[in-house]
């Protein structure tokens, strides 16, 4: 090899020898590289790791991220949670002696409990709260959108209402309001959550009724609706004596061979057809018996006696209200006094006696009065002792009415210090536009009296099933005519429903990322 070859060879050894180091240094340098981005990678995830723990274990995300979005209005887990808890909580005091009936355990998981074939106890109860918060979000909207404020007298039952809800923590074994709170409406929930929602309600609610009280129409407006509508309006005095058609053990005994048949399954007994068919047939045979007998009330009465041995009386019902099955024949414009017929239900016939149909064109009344309750002894009975107590104590407040300046508005005043009437002894005792049957048989005889007139007062004796007392009462005057009331009842509740359902219809409800945690 010569001297230039080998200065080449020697050349290329170098170069060879060099490249061979650059490239193992570089990837001694991909290698470190790659090292230190799996160390960061791996502190990384072991940082959100102990966040998302904390988070989960903290109040971050029932607080501070959307739960539900109600048009331009989002809220978070713990809001949504406490209308869901709070729509749970009133259905249960409200049916608290029907739930089994319902199929609904409180002991048990909602999301496990089916309220109907797609639908579980839980999604129906997030339904509901959706549906409050879809409203009250639109009605708040709208009040602060016109100007509206709450009135003294609203905003001082909010602040009692605030109170309520937190009053009595310690007593329940909580260190905080804030603890009671979230125990009873969900993770979240707090006083400054709750007191803000409650606030929020009050108003929509409050909008509310001041949007429906405003609605007001003519005499025409009225007369035209109540004449349209007079088929459900009008009130209709009929008898009617329900004949049971219904499968009995005396009823199915009658038919034991059929129900034998071979083609009848053990489950199918005692209710077979031809069981049915005799128990049926018999319930015809007994309304038609009574009708036949029943051309007069009184004979139509005692027919109903001597064939069921049950005594029957007159009912008086709005055609709205009316059974299905008979409405439409009661509701027939030739329908006279003393027209009757029998009508087939599912299982029976109904006897029906009419005598009468009525439009309502009476005046109402206005009355004030201060009711004075009989104290219940220890088994729930009002003694005669117990009830002479009260109506001394009725005739006192009377005589003491009677010795002063004998006003309306002394009445009143009289009325708030004494009556145990809740419903209007903060209003001086006042009802207004009191109808005929309102009140208990008593007090309404006293009010609709063909005699009575205004500043009349008298002590009447009432009971029903939650008092026994008496009533003192101040006759104000006439109110306005009832089928008026009832037409400007209707007319309110349609075009205040259409309002109503028109606001809703812009806002539209969705689900947020912890939604789910709502439950």
């Amino acid at each position: 090899m010569s001297a230039s070859q080998e200065k080449k060879l020697r050349k290329q050894l170098r170069e060879e020898g060099k490249d061979k180091r650059q490239i193992a240094q570089k990837k001694a340098e991909k290698a470190a590289k790659r090292r230190h981005i799996n160390e960061l990678v791996i502190s990384i995830v072991v940082v959100l790791l102990i966040a998302a723990m904390l988070i989960f274990s903290s109040n971050l995300l029932y607080t501070n991220f959307s739960a539900l979005q109600v048009g331009s209005t989002g809220y978070t887990a713990a809001e949504y949670s406490f209308f869901y808890n709070l729509s749970y909580n009133n259905f249960v005091n409200q049916y608290s002696s029907y739930l089994q009936m319902f199929g609904l355990d409180t002991t048990k998981s909602l999301s496990k409990q089916q309220y109907t074939e797609d639908q579980t106890w839980a999604d129906y109860f997030k339904e509901q709260a959706q549906n409050t918060m879809k409203e009250m979000t639109a009605l708040y909207d709208d009040a602060m959108k016109n100007g509206f404020e709450l009135s003294e007298e609203d905003r001082s039952s909010l602040e009692s209402t605030l109170s309520s809800l937190t009053a009595g923590y310690s007593e329940a074994g909580y260190a905080s309001a804030d603890a009671y709170l979230a125990a009873r409406f969900g993770k979240g929930c707090n006083e400054k959550t709750v007191s803000a929602l409650v606030e929020k309600y009050f108003i929509a609610q409050a909008y509310s009724e001041e949007k429906n009280e405003s609605l007001t129409y003519t005499d025409d407006q009225l007369k035209s609706y109540y004449e349209e509508n007079k088929d459900d309006l009008d009130n209709y005095t009929y008898i009617a004596y329900f004949a049971d058609g219904s499968v009995t053990e005396e009823t199915s005994t009658d038919t034991s061979d059929a129900s034998a048949s071979p083609s009848a399954s053990p489950s199918a007994s005692p209710d077979t057809e031809a069981a049915k068919a005799a128990a049926m047939e018999k319930a015809k045979g007994i309304a038609d018996a009574i009708v036949a007998a029943g051309t007069t009330e009184e004979k139509f009465k005692a027919a109903v006696l001597a064939e069921t041995q049950s005594e029957a009386s007159e009912s008086t019902t709005q055609g709205s209200s009316l059974s299905e099955k008979y409405a439409d024949w009661m509701k027939d414009a030739s329908r006279k006094a003393g027209d009757t017929t029998v009508v087939e239900a599912d299982t029976g016939y109904y006897a029906l006696y009419f005598i009468s149909r009525d439009n309502n064109s009476y005046h109402t009344v206005d009355v004030r009065h201060i009711l004075i309750k009989a104290v219940a002894d220890e088994n729930g009975t009002y003694t005669d002792e117990a009830k002479a107590t009260a109506k001394q104590k009725a005739e006192d407040l009377l005589a003491e009415w009677k010795a002063g300046t004998a006003t309306e508005d002394s009445f009143a005043e009289l009325a708030n210090a004494n009556s145990e009437d809740t419903g209007s002894n903060t209003n001086g005792g006042l009802y207004e536009n009191v109808y005929k049957g309102q009140m208990v048989t008593e007090f309404n005889d006293w009010c609709f009296a063909e005699e009575r007139k205004t500043g009349d007062t008298g002590i009447v004796y009432g009971e029903s099933s939650s008092y026994s007392g008496y009533h003192v009462i101040y006759y104000v005057g006439q109110g306005d005519l009832y089928s008026n009331v009832l037409a400007e009842n209707g007319l309110r509740s349609k075009d205040f429903t259409e309002w109503k359902d028109a606001l809703l219809a812009g806002y539209e409800v969705k689900t947020g990322m912890t939604a789910g945690l709502v439950k």
